[in-house]
């Protein structure tokens, strides 16, 4: 099946948006576990532990959104052999 050329390039570069912004999202789940981490162990200063809720809540909302451009970044992968 032959594709136009102008649709070739389009997909890759789709490709490469969603890949990057699955970066940018793993990037951002890997800082929060790691304040929590900070947090929960007391190297940080989180009198409260405010940093420790927030990333934990940041990262329950980050992670389906990270596995979903994952999901979409094969899915445009498989299409485009």
């Amino acid at each position: 099946m032959d594709t136009p050329e102008g649709a070739s390039a389009s997909r890759t570069v789709l490709r490469r948006v969603v890949l990057g912004a699955f970066a940018c999202f793993a990037a951002a789940i890997v800082l929060l576990v790691g304040r929590v981490v900070l947090s929960a162990t007391g190297l940080a200063s989180d009198p409260h532990g405010y940093g420790m809720f927030a990333g934990i809540l940041l990262t329950a909302v980050l992670a389906p959104v990270a596995l979903v451009l994952w999901l979409l970044y094969r899915s445009l992968r498989r299409r485009g052999k």
